[in-house]
């Protein structure tokens, strides 16, 4: 589709000019503006713009549904080349949910009051909300990874880690009830100065909901400090000897240190904030001599997937590993050594594939150059 406007516009000046020759008048630029302005007005360009926009949207399901077409094939393409760490990856994750599918029918800290109605302690409710999230975002990585779409996977994969940091947080107090319920509360309560601080731009002030949601915000830097307004000051009691604001570094710090990681969590960062490096560079793309990549990439590509897919993995394996340490049984060291069977497997495979496509992409230039 050839969206040259200005090719019109030029044409229709250039009548203008031969017109004015053929009748052997003279051509100033005042009289010249003023032709314009009658020729092409508002009104006319207001036309355009609405016949041009007409004709788009009667023919709008013909693209999309050639650009479905061309991205099954594509996604057809991706999976006979990567099906296999890809099918381990999907393993793991459905090992997983399994795990906590069970752990829940037989947990003691759910109390069934009635049929439709079930109450949690809030230690378990948010023990299991942070691992159904990990689920969820792996799901997602899964998808975006068999789409061809690394960037955006390793942008999810920084939510799994940051994820999991958390979920490590409360396990190290695992069995310290006091600092555990703590933090729990802290970490609630956190989420309202958050929906506060999310709705108070939008919110009409004569809302009930915002009212009492204000109100309660008030309530709670009555309760911890002014500072409870920041990010991470849910994790205090763990930071009391701290003079300054929380930041998510301290957390992972406090768990572990995360050195084999803190490279690409920075890689993330720029891809989500769509900084300088994050504009130029793309796991999508090769970056070897002899080999050159597009220099615009307006989809997705086969290449990049294993790095997200390898962080995804290790990172989901992690989670799940320290909180079923957490209350260790006969059956819980049968789930890791399965478990990491599945993750040292889908490891080398992700490997294997990518070397694969390189070592093709190689030839084929070879090829081609000879």
């Amino acid at each position: 589709m050839n969206l040259s406007f200005e090719r019109l516009f030029n044409k229709a000046l250039e009548k203008i000019i031969e017109d004015y020759k053929e009748k052997g008048e003279s051509l100033s630029e005042e009289i010249l503006t003023q032709a314009i302005h009658n020729s092409l007005d508002d009104d006319l360009f207001n036309n355009i713009a609405e016949n041009f926009y007409q004709i788009l949207k009667d023919n709008m399901y013909e693209p999309l549904e050639l650009e479905r077409l061309i991205h099954t094939e594509f996604r057809s393409r991706i999976k006979q080349r990567w099906i296999r760490p890809l099918a381990l990856f999907n393993s793991l994750i459905i090992i997983i949910e399994e795990i906590c599918t069970n752990d829940i029918n037989k947990s003691n800290e759910i109390k069934i009051l009635d049929e439709n109605t079930s109450e949690h302690s809030l230690k378990y409710y948010t023990f299991m909300k942070l691992l159904a999230k990990q689920i969820l975002l792996a799901k997602e990585i899964h998808y975006l990874l068999e789409g061809g779409f690394a960037d955006a996977a390793l942008s999810r994969w920084r939510t799994a880690h940051e994820t999991k940091i958390i979920l490590f947080i409360f396990l190290k107090y695992y069995d310290n009830d006091k600092i555990m319920n703590e933090l729990l509360t802290r970490f609630n309560d956190a989420s309202i100065v958050e929906e506060y601080k999310e709705c108070r731009w939008h919110n009409n002030s004569n809302d009930n909901y915002f009212k009492d949601l204000k109100k309660n915000y008030k309530n709670l830097l009555k309760k911890y400090g002014e500072s409870f307004k920041f990010d991470y000051e849910w994790a205090r009691p763990i930071f009391d000897s701290l003079s300054r604001r929380i930041y998510f570094k301290d957390l992972e710090i406090h768990v572990r240190n995360h050195e084999e990681t803190l490279s690409f969590y920075q890689k993330a960062n720029y891809q989500i904030h769509s900084s300088p490096l994050g504009t130029f560079d793309s796991l999508g793309t090769i970056d070897i001599e002899g080999l050159e990549s597009p220099p615009y990439i307006f989809g997705p590509s086969n290449l990049g997937l294993r790095i997200p897919g390898q962080l995804e993995i290790f990172t989901l394996y992690e989670t799940i590993v320290t909180y079923l340490n957490a209350t260790p049984s006969i059956d819980t060291l049968i789930y890791i050594k399965t478990l990491g069977k599945f993750m040292n497997e889908a490891f080398e495979e992700f490997e294997r594939v990518e070397e694969e496509i390189i070592n093709d992409e190689l030839s084929f230039s070879e090829e081609n150059n000879v």
